[in-house]
This record gives structure tokens, C-alpha cells and sequence, in this order.
């Protein structure tokens, strides 16, 4: 009898020892959340909603400081039509930006027209990353070539962002360039991160805060709307249908 309850016993403090640890990582990882969550808030802005940010679900917290969306694209002229996004936030003060270009692929049908009326011309297209090196080619001056860009990975704990980046170096300021997605994905998002080199040590770890936590499609939406809780699902999905 002695022995059959010393073998209930063991067994029972092992279970309970078992639940202990799980209980103990389970805490530590909301607590680790809990720490990332208000690192986010004390150096991102909160993501911009009603817009065609959310429109679109494309979800980005910039670094704080940052007015935006301006109502105008402060970064260079863009003919209209040529991206379905050109969004800038700014800080005048400290002469940081953050610049967004965007392109989303949708399907839907045709709009009918009145037999006779003329059709207007979607404005020509080319390749996303082309476009975007053109204009910090003519915006900044400086000789790029896309195989300027490397592979970095960003990730949130949860769901990693594959962006290509490349810095600038135009003293007196620098330039951080990161192109999201491809040709023959629903989303291609260039984020481009213009300051002096003077803010390089304050901005940089906000910089990368921001790109952990940026989402597109499905992730962006339950980001949107559930205050940047999204789960660990990829970032990727299609667009809104319109």
C-alpha cells in the first residue's frame, strides 16, 4: 500500500512539476510580448487607419515623431496612376521621413461604358523596383542598380517580413531603402527612410522596430483590427477585393 501510494505520489509531483514549466514559459512569453508590445508604442506611432492604408491593407507603424500622411507626397512629383499609393510622413524639425510607394494587384470586372464613350488610357507601368530606382536616381542623384539590394529578413517573433534593402550614404544625411514583395505577388511596397546622419543612432532601432511590425493583407487586417495583435500567420495575402 506504502509503495503503490509513494508510485501516486512521484507521479503526481511530476505532473505538477510538468504544469509548473509549461505555466512558467507560457508567463514568460506574454511577458516577453508584453515588453516588445510597449517598446513598439514607445517608438512607433500608432498604424494610420481610415485611409487608403487600411483601404488597401497595408498596415505600417512609423517611427514616432513622423506627421502623416501628409496630404501631399513630399518625396519627388509623381505622374498619377504611375503607383496605386504615395504616402510621406514627415518630421520637419529633425528632418526625418518616411516615404511609401505601393503597388497592389486586384482583379475585377470591366466597367461598362455608353456606347461611344471614349475609354481612358491607364497610364503605362514598368517594372515596380525599376520605377522606384529611377526615382531615387533622379530624387538623390546617385548611381543604383537593383543588385544593390540584399536579402533581409525582419521579423516580430511571430511572422517574418522578406524585404531587399540597400542604404545611401549622401552626406550629410543617409537614406535606408527596403522593397517588399515581387512581380508575381499581389503587393509590392517600397519604404523608403531618409535622415540625417546625426539621427542614425536614435532612428535605426525604430527603423527596424517598424519594419517588424509591417503587414499586408490578411496579417495587415487583423492588425488593423485588433490594435497590432495578428497572430503568427504569414504576412503575405491577397488584396481587398474592390
Amino acid at each position: 500500500m506504502k509503495r503503490a501510494f509513494a508510485i501516486v505520489a512521484s507521479a503526481c509531483l511530476i505532473l505538477a512539476m510538468g504544469c509548473s514549466t509549461l505555466y512558467d514559459e507560457r508567463l514568460n512569453t506574454t511577458l516577453e510580448e508584453m515588453r516588445y508590445r510597449k517598446r513598439q508604442d514607445d517608438n512607433l506611432l500608432p498604424a494610420a487607419t481610415k485611409g487608403k492604408l487600411e483601404e488597401l491593407q497595408i498596415y505600417i507603424r512609423p517611427p514616432k515623431n513622423l506627421k502623416g500622411p501628409t496630404q501631399t507626397f513630399a518625396w519627388t512629383v509623381i505622374e498619377p496612376g504611375r503607383f496605386d499609393l504615395e504616402n510621406s510622413f514627415i518630421d520637419q524639425d529633425k528632418g526625418e521621413s518616411l516615404h511609401i510607394l505601393v503597388r497592389v494587384k486586384k482583379t475585377k470586372a470591366p466597367a461598362s461604358t455608353k456606347k461611344g464613350a471614349a475609354t481612358k488610357a491607364a497610364v503605362p507601368r514598368a517594372d515596380f523596383t525599376t520605377e522606384v530606382i529611377d526615382l531615387i536616381k533622379s530624387v538623390y542623384g546617385v548611381e543604383l542598380e537593383a543588385n544593390k539590394f540584399k536579402p533581409e529578413i525582419r521579423s516580430n517573433g511571430k511572422r517574418p517580413n522578406d524585404f531587399k534593402a540597400t542604404p545611401l550614404d549622401l552626406s550629410p544625411k543617409e537614406v535606408q531603402v527596403y522593397l517588399y514583395g515581387d512581380k508575381n505577388g499581389p503587393y509590392e511596397v517600397a519604404l523608403i527612410f531618409d535622415y540625417p546622419k546625426e539621427s542614425k543612432k536614435n532612428i535605426d532601432s525604430k527603423i527596424r522596430l517598424s519594419l517588424e511590425a509591417f503587414a499586408v493583407g490578411e496579417a495587415a487586417r487583423r492588425a488593423f483590427s485588433s490594435g497590432g495583435e495578428e497572430g503568427g500567420e504569414e504576412g503575405g495575402g491577397e488584396p481587398p477585393p474592390i
